[in-house]
């Protein structure tokens, strides 16, 4: 009984000291479980993805072929259009040829003048808007009669034509903007070449004046300046043509909701009537006829015998 109990003893001694060590062992390893974890997962990636990238392979592989296949063929549909394109845009460079040969000896057979009304020659200055002046819609710029700046020259913008000088001093101008309400020029239709009279009544639409009833007048025309009056130049873009009610347009202006900072002012020379002065001494040495006064021939005595056939 005694050596059994001893071994009993032993055992549970045993038991006891191993259940202290797995404890102690569990303990330990619960501290370090989230380093040990991060340090098991980061080695099972480093070992995984070396098969992973072999795998996907196929896969990519696939994938970068369909995506050469619709490529190819968006650049085949593409090289097409731009075929098509190409054949239409060499007609018409044949046809403006054609035109362009027919328009100079026209020119040459009529004796006209082939060069534009625009002038080449460009005054830049800064635009600022007047408050406090005479007219609703007005501004003004750096630049006057020192740049040679005169009552009517055209402003532009980037985007159109923004007024013309109404008044100019030694080093700034008074610009009148299309918009305002006594602002008047002449403009016509890209289009049609429809002619009417583009009047400001101080909103941002002016409208069409003097719009014959048969005058082909449509909604989102190209509005330029016809030069009919005389003081513009023909061919500055205004704006475009909006329908606000039946056969009455308004213009949307090119340079509306933009922020105008600098311009450009063009010396444009307008159409002058000729001197009488200078009519007068040209017409001094030109023969005239002989004119008989119609006082003159009834006081001429008649043959009666001339009257008889």
């Amino acid at each position: 009984m005694f050596g059994s109990d001893t071994d009993s003893t032993r055992a549970s001694t045993i038991t006891l000291i191993l259940a202290f060590v797995i404890a102690g062992i569990l303990y330990m390893t619960d501290r370090g479980s989230e380093r040990l974890l991060l340090r098991t997962q980061t080695g099972a990636e480093s070992a995984i993805s070396p098969g992973l990238a072999i795998l996907s392979k196929p896969l990519r592989s696939a994938e970068n072929l369909m995506a050469g296949f619709k490529d190819r063929s968006r650049a085949v549909e593409e090289n097409k259009a731009l075929k098509e394109e190409l054949y239409r845009l060499r007609e018409e460079k044949q046809r403006s040829q054609i035109m362009a040969m027919k328009l100079e000896k026209f020119e040459g057979i009529l004796g006209a003048n082939p060069g534009v009304d625009i002038p080449a020659q460009k005054i830049a200055a800064r635009a600022v808007s007047e408050i406090e002046g005479p007219f609703v819609r007005a501004a003004l710029i750096n630049a006057g009669r020192n740049k040679g700046l005169k009552k009517g020259h055209p402003v532009m913008t980037v985007d159109g034509l923004y007024g013309h000088v109404l008044r100019t001093g030694s080093r700034s101008s008074r610009v009148l903007l299309l918009g305002d309400l006594n602002s008047r020029i002449s403009v016509m239709s890209v289009r049609s070449s429809a002619r009417a009279i583009l009047s400001g009544d101080n909103s941002d639409q002016p409208r069409l004046d003097f719009v014959d009833d048969r005058a082909d007048w449509r909604e989102g025309d190209k509005v330029v300046t016809s030069g009919d009056d005389g003081v513009l130049p023909q061919g500055l873009p205004v704006g475009t043509v909006k329908e606000k009610s039946a056969r009455q347009f308004v213009v949307g202006l090119n340079t509306l909701d933009k922020n105008i900072d600098w311009v450009w002012v063009y010396p444009y020379v307008p159409t002058q009537a000729p001197d009488e002065d200078e009519t007068n001494a040209e017409t001094e040495g030109v023969d005239t006829p002989n004119v008989l006064d119609p006082a003159e021939t009834q006081s001429i005595p008649i043959d009666p015998a001339a009257e008889a056939p």
